[in-house]
């Protein structure tokens, strides 16, 4: 009975206090290993994850791939690395109509990928941009698509930077074609390529443009094109009206019946005969030149041209008229003096500046003829210029 009682007492609940069994819950929760997550056990894969994209990049279907591109609309960095490695031409053509918003991403499609359909394609999308087409065509890995940005070009002054600057033959020489009936475009790259074998190509597409080589004769920074030029002209002297054209060709001319007619074309012009003059390597140019001037001294009223022919024409008659023109103009007479190689003109003029003492004074330090030091010292140390001169000093 007594155990029947103590069975019945241990099979009944317990009426502890709630402290006790919160604390004795606790225990067991502590005692009993933790649950794991239902979720780690069941997880499947995630369809929408990178790496799952990753995936079907490389080895899915077809519709799949496709799929996955779509998704990457917008990402242009993985876009383009999908356009240039991806083995599946679908997924690398899809990559490029998914850049049309990116330009410089097509440029380096067309620049550096491998596959020649996928560079025809990021160069269509590319087609009405000047910009990357021209960075295309003279910067492309690959021939055919330099030669296709060039062919998809119509603006001339970007086929001229092409056939200029473009460090490939290929398309310097294609967008050359391209613009072999333009005169400025032709003028432009032979004045600014680099490349010298390209400068003459341009000329010789000028060989009938009379106004283009004028303008190169007269300002190209580049000799070998203004002698071209002149060599391209030579022909045309008789109908030539351009003065500096004529100038250059007289100057530059390697003919001499050529530079002979364009001096003689010169006759009214004597400012430019006297660039001839002092310009010229080819002595005949230079003589005739200055019996033009010569001849003309009763009509010249400038200084500098009449010094010239004072110091330099062969004639002594003429020499002499244009000193006589000169009297009063002491910087003109001083430098006939100082310079003439003619030691009746260097005479002529201390005679003029006898009533200029400084002038006097000027020709016994600079004259590099002895004869010409001492007569202008002679004619300073005359006792009554002196005397006077030495008055003006002292006040």
């Amino acid at each position: 009975m007594a155990t029947s009682y103590r069975k019945s007492a241990l099979s009944r609940p317990s009426h502890a206090s709630g402290p006790a069994l919160l604390e004795e819950e606790d225990i067991r929760k502590r005692r009993e290993p933790p649950r794991k997550a239902l979720s780690a056990y069941h997880r499947a894969p995630d369809a929408h994850s990178f790496a799952h994209l990753a995936r079907v990049l490389v080895s899915g279907e077809r519709l799949e791939m496709l799929n996955a591109v779509d998704r990457l609309r917008g990402r242009s960095r993985v876009l383009a690395e999908l356009a240039c490695f991806s083995s599946f031409q679908f997924v690398r053509l899809a990559a490029v109509s998914h850049l049309a918003n990116d330009p410089e991403a097509l440029a380096d499609v067309a620049k550096y990928c491998p596959f020649d359909d996928t560079r025809a394609s990021a160069l269509d999308e590319l087609s009405s941009d000047r910009a990357y087409l021209l960075d295309i065509a003279c910067s492309s890995l690959f021939r055919d698509t330099r030669l296709n940005a060039v062919s998809l070009m119509s603006d001339p002054d970007t086929l001229a930077k092409v056939a200029s600057r473009s460090p490939n033959a290929d398309s310097r020489n294609a967008a050359l074609e391209r613009i072999s009936s333009n005169p400025a475009a032709l003028r432009r790259v032979s004045e600014e390529s680099p490349y010298r074998r390209v400068r003459m190509d341009a000329m010789k597409g000028l060989s009938s443009h009379i106004p283009a080589l004028c303008s190169l004769l007269i300002s190209s920074k580049h000799p070998e094109l203004r002698k071209k030029a002149a060599v391209l002209l030579s022909a045309s002297v008789e109908e030539l009206d351009d003065v500096d054209a004529l100038t250059e060709i007289a100057k530059l001319s390697s003919s001499p019946d050529v530079r002979y007619l364009a001096v003689g074309r010169l006759w009214k012009h004597p400012f430019a005969l006297r660039k001839v003059v002092s310009g010229t390597r080819y002595a005949d140019a230079r003589s005739t030149a200055l019996m033009l001037l010569s001849d003309a001294v009763s009509h010249l009223d400038d200084a500098d041209l009449l010094a010239d022919v004072a110091i330099l024409s062969p004639y002594g008659d003429c020499r002499t008229a244009a000193i006589e023109r000169l009297v009063g103009q002491s910087a003109a007479l001083l430098s006939v003096a100082s310079k003439s190689k003619f030691k009746d003109a260097r005479s002529l003029a201390l005679q003029k500046l006898k009533d200029d003492v400084s002038a006097l004074k000027s020709v016994v330090r600079l004259s590099k003829y002895s004869d010409t030091r001492m007569q202008a010292h002679k004619i300073v140390a005359n006792p009554e210029v002196f005397q006077s001169e030495l008055s003006r000093i002292l006040g």
